[in-house]
C-alpha cells in the first residue's frame, strides 16, 4: 500500500470491497466480545446473587448447599463460563417457559439486527440482581448518531430474560420514536 504525497496520511488504495471486508472482520470480533461480555454479565449477576443469598441463610440449609453444590459441579473454570453460558434453570424445562425464553430472545436478536441495519453500535446491557426477591434487572443503551437512549426492562427469574425484557422495551420505544419522525 503505497502513501499519497499530497495528503501524506491517505492511501491510494481506496477499494469498497476491502473496506466492507475488514468491516465485517471487525464486527464479527466486536460481536464475538460482546457475546462472551453478555455470558460474563449474566453469569456475574447470578453470582451476585448466591453470594446475597449465602449471606442471608448464615447456614448450612438445603438452599445454601445447592448453591454450593452448583459451583462446585459446573462452571468453575472461567473459560469455560465465557464458552458456555452455563445457564440453569432450576430444573424447570416447561414447555411453556421454554416457548417464553425463545420470544424474548428473539427480541435480542431483532433489536441487534435493527442496529446493524441502520449501521449502529449494537447495543450494551447491564444486568444486576434484585435481593429483596430473588429476580433481574436490566437496563440497555443505545448510542447512535443522532441519538442516545436508555430504558430498563422488567424483573425477570433469569439474567438473559432480563435482559431481553430490557431490548423488548428498546424496540417498542424506537418504534414510537420512528413515528414521531414519521409526523
Amino acid at each position: 500500500m503505497e502513501m499519497s504525497e499530497e495528503s501524506g496520511a491517505t492511501s491510494k488504495y481506496n477499494d469498497d470491497g476491502q473496506i466492507d471486508d475488514s468491516l465485517q472482520s471487525i464486527q464479527k470480533i466486536r460481536d464475538e466480545i460482546l457475546r462472551k461480555e453478555s455470558i460474563l454479565q449474566e453469569r456475574s449477576a447470578q453470582c451476585d446473587m448466591d453470594i446475597q443469598t449465602l449471606l442471608s441463610e448464615g447456614k448450612m440449609t438445603p438452599k445454601a448447599v445447592s448453591i454450593i453444590r452448583k459451583y462446585k459441579e459446573t462452571c468453575s473454570d472461567m473459560t469455560e463460563a465465557t464458552n458456555s453460558s452455563c445457564s440453569r434453570d432450576g430444573g424447570q424445562s416447561i414447555t411453556k417457559r421454554k416457548k417464553l425464553k425463545e420470544a424474548l430472545l428473539r427480541q435480542c436478536k431483532e433489536l441487534d439486527e435493527i442496529c446493524r441495519g441502520a449501521h449502529w453500535i449494537l447495543p450494551r446491557y447491564t444486568v444486576l440482581p434484585s435481593v429483596s426477591d430473588g429476580m433481574y434487572h436490566a437496563s440497555v443503551r443505545l448510542r447512535c448518531p443522532d441519538f442516545e437512549m436508555s430504558l430498563t426492562g422488567g424483573l425477570r427469574p433469569t439474567p438473559h430474560e432480563a435482559k431481553c425484557s430490557a431490548a423488548a422495551n428498546m424496540i417498542l420505544e424506537l418504534h414510537k420514536k420512528a413515528e414521531e419522525q414519521e409526523q
